[in-house]
């Protein structure tokens, strides 16, 4: 693998903006962007940013460098060299999509609001309790006394409090948010509230080859994994670090006896490794395969436009309108959770010839192990309705899993996968790119944040998103229970018991 020079190849420091380039982001960001260009191409975006950890609290010289480095993505432009990357490595991508990005400028002053919510004092949330005054509401009063308390004179810049999000405006250009959103939030807050954490990119890089040794010594060299941790990363250094490591880590272990060996094996081929990395950026930087299709937004914005009926086949048929799929493709492995598990099985195996055309499955919630049987018995069903050998249907496809992995479950599911006869690949994200202990306990995990930006309204349509995870359901109460009531019936969607959209 051969690194591609360009202008910003200089690691991150001091005042630098992060992210360092349009193309620090997830690929699916960029083939769902192109989609939407070309099918949705007026369509107006909202999104909701959650903190699902709300007692890790910011301070206001995070929430500072933050509106920083959000005003600081206007300036973010494609440039020459990128442009010719993605022409060379991402052919998908046709010259009037890559014209569109060229020219695109970000305009987060009127796009992102990033706003700044003091922890209330007791007095305050006591106050909020009170009759609120007439024509005003309780929820009027007690956000004018968060705004009072918020713009008072004497703020601090160690004052703690909520970061909240808004983001909205057209779909095209509020797709790019979502990932570099997060990143910056992220590293703001390791960067400025949660210091302690040893900041050592050698033993950051020493780590991420130490996990690549171990996922392939245990696996003799079959587990194919990829790097899909740019969201939650703990700063671009650290993911920068990672990345090295992973690479150094992956070159060394086919260097081993073990490793020449299982090549051998294989007719000089490496079957397991370092597939690549989701970061567009990274993998242009470093000689890495940019790797990724669909995420849960393309799903649910087409789910709220059909308004349910099939939306996993509504989603997959616009897809192809888009990435025309062939044996080869590496754009059509399906998102399959978005509005439950079963809902995509059903759909899925509903249309056999469809099935055929897409190459995986990506699992990212529920029980990992039954899903990997559940795809055992899709195939097999579609192999009967098709008639073709069950074989012949499950070669060159894979499943791959992303839900919160780290090395011990992805050694864990790869077993079962083997033992079920899948072919299985896995993206770890924020165990390599947040996996850090406190510097004052080293025995204790330094944890990472637990934030999710997600569509929220498509076209003023509420969106929602049905999980085999109840915990990470997304959409407004009513619109989750209405959409469970139409796509799973209203006695199953009772037995569900919802009580809020997350």
């Amino acid at each position: 693998m051969s690194a591609v020079n360009t202008s910003m190849d200089a690691s991150v420091s001091g005042e630098s903006h992060v992210p360092v380039s349009l193309l620090d982001t997830d690929l699916y960001k960029l083939t769902m962007q192109n989609a939407v260009f070309k099918l949705f191409h007026d369509a107006h975006s909202e999104y909701k940013f959650t903190n699902r950890a709300p007692e890790m609290l910011f301070s206001r010289r995070c929430y500072e460098w933050v509106q920083t480095q959000v005003a600081a993505l206007s300036k973010l432009r494609l440039t020459p060299p990128e442009r010719q990357y993605l022409d060379k490595h991402c052919p998908y991508f046709h010259s009037e999509y890559l014209d569109f990005v060229e020219n695109l400028q970000l305009d987060p002053k009127n796009q992102v609001q990033v706003i700044f919510v003091p922890q209330l004092n007791e007095t305050i949330a006591k106050d909020g309790d009170d009759d609120p005054a007439p024509g005003i509401g309780l929820e009027g009063e007690r956000d004018a006394k968060r705004r009072k308390f918020s713009e008072g004179e004497n703020k601090s810049l160690d004052e703690r409090g909520l970061i909240e999000m808004k983001i909205q405006g057209p779909w095209r250009d509020c797709i790019l948010y979502e990932v570099p959103l997060m990143s910056i939030l992220s590293e703001g807050y390791f960067k400025f509230d949660d210091k302690d954490w040893n900041e050592d990119y050698e033993e950051v890089e020493s780590l991420a080859k130490k996990k690549t040794f171990r996922l392939l010594t245990e696996s003799s060299g079959n587990l194919l994994f990829s790097e899909f941790g740019t969201r939650r990363r703990r700063s671009y250094r650290v993911h920068e670090a990672v990345i090295k490591g992973l690479i150094l880590g992956d070159k060394e272990w086919a260097n081993t006896d073990d490793g020449k060996r299982v090549v051998a094996e294989n007719g000089g081929r490496k079957q397991g490794g370092l597939a690549g990395t989701s970061n567009v950026y990274f993998a242009m930087k470093f000689g890495l395969r940019p790797v990724g299709t669909i995420a849960h937004e393309w799903i649910m914005a087409i789910g709220a436009k059909e308004d349910y009926a099939l939306p996993n086949t509504k989603a997959m048929d616009a897809w192809e309108k888009v990435y025309p799929p062939s044996t080869t493709s590496p754009l059509h492995t399906m998102l399959t959770d978005t509005y439950t598990i079963k809902i995509f099985f059903d759909e899925f195996t509903a249309d056999p010839e469809r099935a055929l055309r897409w190459n995986g499955l990506r699992h990212d919630s529920g029980d990992p192990i039954k899903f990997a049987q559940a795809v055992k018995d899709a195939w097999a069903e579609i192999a009967r309705a098709t008639g073709k050998p069950v074989e012949e249907v499950e070669k060159g496809r894979k499943v791959i899993f992303s839900d919160g992995l780290d090395v011990d479950e992805a050694l864990r599911i790869w077993r079962a996968c083997e033992d079920i006869g899948i072919d299985a690949s896995f993206g770890i994200g924020t165990n390599f790119t947040n996996d850090f202990h406190r510097s004052s306990d080293p025995s204790a995990s330094s944890k990472p944040l637990n934030i999710v930006i997600k569509l929220k309204r498509i076209d003023g349509l509420e969106c929602v998103k049905l999980t085999d995870d109840k915990g990470k359901y997304t959409g407004e109460r009513d619109e989750v229970t209405r959409v469970l009531k139409k796509l799973i019936g209203e006695q199953a969607a009772k037995e569900k018991n919802v009580t809020e959209g997350k």
